[in-house]
Order: C-alpha cells, then structure tokens, then sequence
C-alpha cells in the first residue's frame, strides 16, 4: 500500500481528487486515470521533496534466488492439501516478527508464501529460516536506498520464473509496479504463480485493473492450475466489487473471499490483500491478526489437493 513516508499527503490528496475513485471499468479503458503533465511532475517534486523513483527496468532481473530446504524434506508423494500465504511485510523492517508469524499455526508449513515489499537479504532470512526455495525481482529502489520488489516462496521445486512489468507508473514518485511468476512442481503437478503488488489508488480503478489484467494475460495459456496473490492495494469505494468481477470474468476465483479487512489504517481496516484460483478447491481460508511485523496481516488459503 505504501509509498514515500514523507510524500504520503501528496498521495493521499490525489488519490482523493474527483474521479480518482469513482467510476465502472470496462477492460481497456484508462478514461478515469489521471495523468498529471511533466511540468506538474517536476514542480510537485520540487515543492514537496517527492523523489522519483529509480526503477528496474531490465527484463531478466536482477534477480535474486536461493534454495534452502533441506534434503529430503519434499515427499515424493503429492500432499492431500496445500495452503498458500500472501503478506506484504512493509518494507521488509520486522524481518523477526514476520518468521515468527510464519512458523505458527495456520501459517506454518505454507507451501507457497508470496511477499510483496521485500528486499533480497530479507527474503533470502526469511527463506533460510522457513527451509523454502525462493525467487526474488525488485521492482524500485526506495527512498532509504533499499531495494522494494516481490517474492515467491515455495516448500516445492520452482522451475521456472520471470518478472511481469505492469502498465501505469505512480504519477508523481514514477514508481513501477511488477508482478513475479513461477512455475511450482508440486508432487509432479505444475503450478502456475503470482506474486502481486498494484499500484496505490494515486493510479486510478482504471490504471489498477489495467495492471491485474496484464497479470491474468501473462499467466494465460501456462497451464490448467493457477494461483494470483498479493496487494491489490483496493482501498478506494468500488475497486474491491471491479478487481472481483475482472477475476471472475477471467475464469478465477476469488478464494480468499470473505475473510474481511487485512490492513490496519488510520481510517480504519482496509481490505487489499487476495487470493485468487484457478483449477483449485479452497478448503479454508482467513487472515492471521496477530502482531506480525506489519500493517498488513497474512492472508492464508488452504486449498484440496490434487486438482
């Protein structure tokens, strides 16, 4: 959900603008995103100490990855049932907090943890910690000069993985957004998935569901089992019901459903963090509010397996 701590009212003015909210998307359509010319860039930068951002433009990376299950510990037969995490850790500064969450019930032994807002030494702590394999591509480079991507976690091998550039950067920081993708080999089933993390509502409804439609056609044709997770950042009236309906029109089911608020804000909690499936039956779901680093709390799904 973040952004700049000392830009946050330039953010959240403009993600109160007219139009910034309101609005019913149709695929393709950018008629509700704001633009602001780059002479208004170039002086709300200067007027309010807003840095733009230093992206990672480069397709292949970096790229950072590490397996550190230990030998042995995949079965070669296929689990009865598989739980999925999603956890934005804000900034990747609890690292601590954020392994102890993940080593208790319901979300320890998670078979695939996709983590949004991590640099590689967190990633790579935390990997160690849990005995996970991992794949991780930042996005941008923040403000205290540390590195703000996605990461996928896996108790299973992962056998391939790229990195998804998404459409509209953040207006005013020039901020991008990414997606990673890996492929899981879980008991000899290939798995599809996605780590996500869109845009803050600055963007615009318009702008947010362009970015979740670019994932859905990026995962599309990769096979029959397929699992989209992450912040969706759906904190403005109405963008929950679109992101939902653009899922579901997409053949994917909102599998986290129901499971309420998953950040903890000023104005109160915000429902941001999903699941979504495809060619999965999921068994149980919730979110884990316990302390755990974040303002985000982990949103777990447990899912029937085989397919």
């Amino acid at each position: 959900m973040h952004g700049s701590l000392k830009c946050n009212d330039a953010r959240d003015a403009a993600a109160e603008a007219p139009g910034a909210r309101d609005g019913v998307w149709q695929p393709g359509s950018l008629q509700r995103l704001r633009i602001a010319p780059p002479w208004a860039l170039l002086l709300l930068t200067f007027l309010t100490g807003c840095p733009l951002a230093a992206n990672y433009t480069d397709e292949g990376g970096p790229r950072y990855s590490g397996d550190h299950r230990e030998p042995g510990t995949v079965a070669s037969e296929a689990p009865a049932s598989i739980t999925v995490v999603t956890f934005n850790l804000s900034f990747a500064e609890k690292v601590t907090e954020a392994i102890t969450a993940l080593s208790r019930p319901p979300l320890a032994g998670a078979d695939v943890i996709a983590m949004q807002e991590m640099d590689a030494a967190s990633v790579d702590r935390i990997a160690s910690e849990l005995g996970l394999a991992y794949v991780y591509y930042p996005a941008s480079v923040q403000v205290d000069d540390d590195d703000f991507g996605n990461a996928l976690l896996s108790r299973w091998p992962i056998v391939a993985d790229r990195k998804v550039h998404l459409p509209h950067d953040d207006p005013y920081h020039q901020r991008r957004r990414i997606a990673v993708l890996a492929t899981l080999d879980i008991g000899g089933t290939l798995v599809q998935t996605a780590s996500v993390h869109n845009a803050t509502p600055i963007v615009g409804l318009g702008g947010r569901l362009d970015q979740a439609e670019t994932i859905i056609d990026a995962m599309e044709g990769t096979g029959p089992v397929q699992v989209i997770a992450g912040d969706f950042n759906t904190s403005d009236p109405g963008s929950l019901r679109q992101m939902v309906k653009l899922f579901s029109e997409r053949d994917f089911q909102w599998a986290s459903e129901g499971v309420g608020d998953t950040v903890d804000s000023v104005i109160g909690g915000l429902p941001l963090d999903f699941v979504f499936a495809q060619g999965l039956a999921p068994l149980e779901r919730g979110v884990d509010r316990r302390p755990a680093g974040s303002d985000h709390h982990p949103v777990w799904v447990r899912f029937a397996w085989p397919p």
